[in-house]
């Protein structure tokens, strides 16, 4: 497996994590709110290359505040941007966990 950089940066009003070195890996934010599940930008399964913040990914029919975000077509990647090395996670709150969950390699 190649190595991936996970770069976390929290304020007072958001959570901010970057992804480097591929896509594919999926993030649970905890805060205050609740939990929010991140997947990778829809094209996450091409190689990590070309322009930063060239496709902000677009989340299907999630609302905020759901008890549970998980399912197909949530919006739980809403705050999900591609980037030139992988992705970045904009979180509207103060994160108090996360864990990154990295797909299977074949």
């Amino acid at each position: 497996m190649d190595d991936i950089d996970i770069d976390a940066r929290v304020t007072g009003e958001r959570t901010v994590i970057d992804v480097t070195g591929t896509r594919d890996v999926a993030v649970v934010v905890r805060s205050e709110g609740g939990e929010r599940i991140y997947l990778p930008p829809e094209s996450f399964d091409e190689p990590v290359s070309g322009s930063p913040y060239t496709s902000p990914y677009q989340g299907g029919s999630g609302v905020d505040g759901e008890e549970s975000p998980y399912g197909g077509s949530s919006g739980s990647t809403r705050g999900v941007i591609e980037t030139a090395e992988g992705f970045r996670i904009n979180h509207p709150e103060t994160a108090t966990e996360f864990d990154v969950y990295r797909g299977d390699e074949e």
